[in-house]
């Protein structure tokens, strides 16, 4: 009797730890999926940061559906310090045109897809501005984004957050139009979606990979 006892105690115990974990597991991806969609996620085609340049390669040519023949980008050049990093373009994808910085030729640093078709921030569900104002219509938006602009200039809007990945930071952006190039309502689109590394935490992203 008391075997019988131990042994409904055990399988109550394992069926706890377990329901535990879906339990986690499901909050974990209920913060990681946005209600903006897909788009939101840390990656490009799959490119994400920190992948080396067969995989950032072979993930563009299967999520973009390229054919065979195209297995190697349309353009790329030299650039940064020493020409060490090397920038690669794909001109023409389903989604628009995407760029891929590799830190000494190596690894990922930066990804940005120029969109051909632009999402509206409404679609995204990115919120116009961090005004009190919006948040009281009672719309639901992506909350984790800070919102700014790219520069003093003022001229495109900024909505970034930003992601732990082991020592250092990811950053995913999204920028909107150009208010001098497109008309009134130039912030109500994104023109691009960027990933890269947090400012100020490159050293810590090159040492992460042996880079420096």
């Amino acid at each position: 009797m008391k075997l019988r006892s131990f042994l409904i105690l055990l399988l109550i115990a394992l069926f706890s730890v377990a329901a535990f974990g879906q339990d986690e597991n499901a909050k974990k991806d209920e913060k990681e999926t946005s209600i903006g969609g897909a788009q939101h996620s840390s990656d490009i085609y799959g490119v994400k940061i920190g992948m080396t340049v067969p995989e950032a390669l072979e993930a563009v040519f299967v999520n973009a559906e390229r054919k065979p023949g195209e297995e190697k980008p349309d353009a790329q050049r030299r650039e940064g310090k020493n020409n060490a990093d090397i920038r690669v373009v794909y001109n023409s994808l389903p989604l628009g045109e995407l760029q891929i910085v590799f830190e000494g030729g190596k690894i990922v640093r930066e990804v940005a897809l120029f969109y051909k078709s632009r999402p509206s921030i409404e679609s995204l569900r990115l919120a116009s501005s961090s005004d009190i104002g919006v948040a009281a219509t009672g719309e639901r938006f992506d909350d984790r984004y800070s919102i700014g602009f790219v520069d003093r200039k003022k001229q495109e809007k900024l909505w970034w957050r930003d992601e732990k990945s082991g020592d250092y930071e990811i950053r995913v952006s999204f920028i909107s139009g150009n208010s001098l190039k497109d008309g009134q309502l130039w912030w109500q689109t994104i023109a691009v979606k960027a990933l890269g590394v947090k400012p100020g935490k490159e050293k810590q992203f090159r040492k992460a990979f042996g880079l420096d």
